[in-house]
C-alpha cells in the first residue's frame, strides 16, 4: 500500500487542484483514429489487491488503428497473443492510497489522477462522501473505441465506461472468494461519477475529457410530512395491518427502483420487481375468488386453483385470469403479459437459478414490464368493476376507479351498504389463510 506522503510533502500537496479538461463539441471527432479512454473511479469499499496490480481482458470486436504501435502486455493483464492485441480491451490498474480521515476521502482520488496525468487546475464540486478511515482504492480504467463507434458521442463514452466497469465488478466480486468477506458488490451507481480523459494513439494526456456523472447524489428530504401526507401514511398502515396485499406490491416495487437507481444492484432490482408482480398476480386472483365466494365460501375449490401440482403461476396466468377479467393473458401474444414474461419473469429466473447478472438496460426493461403489468391489471379491474366491485375498489381505490372509469359501477353499492373497506381486507385475510392451510 502507498501512503499519501509517497507523492511528496503532504503539507505541500494541500491546495493542489486537478486540471479538468473541458469537453468540447469535437471531443469525439478523431478523424478516423481510435481513441484511448481513461476513466478514474474511487471505490466506495476497498478492493484488496496489491497496489499497482493490472488486470486486463479483450473482447471480440476488432480494434483498428493501433497496428503501428508497439503494445506490450503487463504481467497479469491476460493479453498473451498478437491476435488479442488487436481487439477491443479493458484494462484496470489498482491504486491503494492511505485515506487518513473521512474528510480527505477524495484527496487520494485526485492524487492518483494527478500522478497519472501531471495536470493540476480546479477541483470540481463533488458529491459528499464519508467513508471510514483506512485505505482507499482508486482504479485507473483504460479502454479504446474505434472511430465509427465514437460517432455516437456520449453513448460511446457510456459504453466504454460500462465495459471497463463490468470487468471491475467481476474482479471485485471474485475477490470475495479469496478471503470470504468484504462488500458484496461495487456498482457504478455507488461510485457516482468518474473523471475521464481521451487520447489519440501515441498522444499524451491533454484537454480532451471531463466528468462523467453516473448517479447524482440522493437528496435528503427537505421537510417532514404535512397533515395530508401523514393522513395517507395512516391509511396505508391501516390497510397493511388489516391484511391488504397491495401495500406489499408497492413496497417491493419501490425496493426495485431503489436497487436500480441508488445502489446499482441490478440483480436485486429484478428480483424485487418480480416479487412485486407475483404478489400482485397472486393477490388479484385471490381477491377475485374471495369475492366470488362471498355468499358460500369454498376453500377447497380455491385451494385447488392455487395448487402448484396443476401448474405454477405461469399456468394460472393463462388459465384463470382471462375468463374473469378479459383482455389478452396469453404470454405468447404481444401485450403487457408477454412483456412481463419475456422481460421480467425469464430474467428473474436466469438471475436466481443461473447466477446471471442483468445489465442496466435489461433491468430498466424488467421494471418497466412490472409497471406495465400493474397498469394492465388496474385497467382490466376497472373494466370489470361491475362484476368485481370489491376487488376493484380494494386495489384501485376511489381515485383509481375515477381515473380509469370504473367508479360509477361500484359507487351506488358501496355507498348504500356503508361497508368499511378495511373490514373487507380483514375478511379476505381470514379467507386466504384458510385456503393456504389446505
Amino acid at each position: 500500500m502507498i501512503r499519501a506522503s509517497n507523492y511528496g510533502d503532504p503539507e505541500a500537496s494541500i491546495g493542489h487542484t486537478l486540471h479538468m479538461p473541458k469537453m468540447s463539441e469535437d471531443a469525439f471527432d478523431t478523424h478516423g483514429q481510435p481513441l484511448t479512454l481513461t476513466f478514474f473511479v474511487a471505490l466506495p469499499s476497498p478492493c484488496p489487491v496489491e497496489h499497482g496490480t493490472i488486470v486486463s481482458r479483450t473482447f471480440d470486436e476488432q480494434l483498428r488503428g493501433y497496428e503501428h504501435l508497439e503494445i506490450r502486455s503487463a504481467e497479469g493483464s491476460h493479453i498473451h497473443s498478437d491476435d488479442q492485441k488487436n481487439k477491443v480491451f479493458a484494462s484496470l490498474k489498482f491504486w491503494q492510497v492511505k485515506s487518513p480521515t473521512a474528510s480527505e476521502a477524495y484527496e487520494p482520488f485526485f492524487q492518483v489522477i494527478s500522478e497519472v496525468t501531471g495536470k493540476f487546475n480546479h477541483v470540481p464540486d463533488l458529491p459528499p462522501d464519508d467513508p471510514p478511515e483506512g485505505f482507499r482504492t482508486v482504479v485507473e480504467m483504460v479502454t479504446a473505441e474505434n472511430s465509427e463507434s465514437l460517432r455516437n458521442g456520449s453513448n460511446a463514452l457510456n459504453e466504454a465506461f460500462g465495459r471497463c466497469f463490468s470487468l471491475l465488478s467481476e474482479v471485485f466480486s471474485m475477490s470475495r472468494l479469496v478471503r470470504h468477506h468484504g462488500a458484496s458488490t461495487v456498482t457504478a451507481e455507488q461510485v457516482g461519477f468518474s473523471i475521464w480523459y481521451g487520447r489519440l494513439p501515441g498522444e499524451e494526456y491533454g484537454d480532451r475529457g471531463g466528468i462523467l456523472y453516473i448517479t447524482p447524489p440522493p437528496a435528503p428530504p427537505s421537510d417532514t410530512f404535512d397533515r395530508k401526507e401523514f393522513s395517507k401514511l395512516e391509511v396505508h398502515l391501516a390497510r397493511l395491518w388489516n391484511g391488504s396485499p397491495i401495500e406489499l406490491v408497492m413496497d417491493r416495487a419501490l425496493d426495485a427502483y431503489d436497487y436500480l437507481h441508488r445502489s446499482g444492484d441490478y440483480t436485486n432490482a429484478v428480483i424485487h420487481a418480480a416479487l412485486s408482480s407475483e404478489i400482485l398476480l397472486d393477490s388479484t386472483l385471490g381477491l377475485l375468488l374471495w369475492e366470488e365466494q362471498l355468499a358460500a365460501p369454498d376453500f377447497s375449490a380455491a385451494a385447488g386453483i392455487f395448487d402448484d401440482s396443476r401448474g405454477g403461476l405461469a399456468t394460472r396466468v393463462k388459465r384463470d385470469y382471462c375468463s374473469r377479467l378479459g383482455g389478452t393473458w396469453d404470454p405468447g401474444v404481444r401485450g403487457p403479459v408477454k412483456q412481463w414474461k419475456d422481460d421480467l419473469a425469464r430474467l428473474r429466473g436466469r438471475a436466481v437459478h443461473r447466477g446471471y447478472r442483468p445489465s442496466r438496460d435489461e433491468t430498466v426493461a424488467a421494471l418497466g414490464a412490472s409497471d406495465g403489468l400493474l397498469e394492465f391489471i388496474k385497467f382490466r379491474l376497472a373494466q370489470n368493476a361491475r362484476n368485481y366491485p370489491r376487488t376493484a375498489l380494494m386495489i384501485l381505490g376511489e381515485p383509481g376507479l375515477r381515473r380509469l372509469g370504473g367508479w360509477k359501477s361500484v359507487r351506488n353499492g358501496f355507498e348504500t351498504t356503508g361497508d368499511d373497506v378495511l373490514s373487507w381486507f380483514a375478511d379476505y385475510s381470514r379467507w386466504r389463510a384458510a385456503v393456504d392451510a389446505l
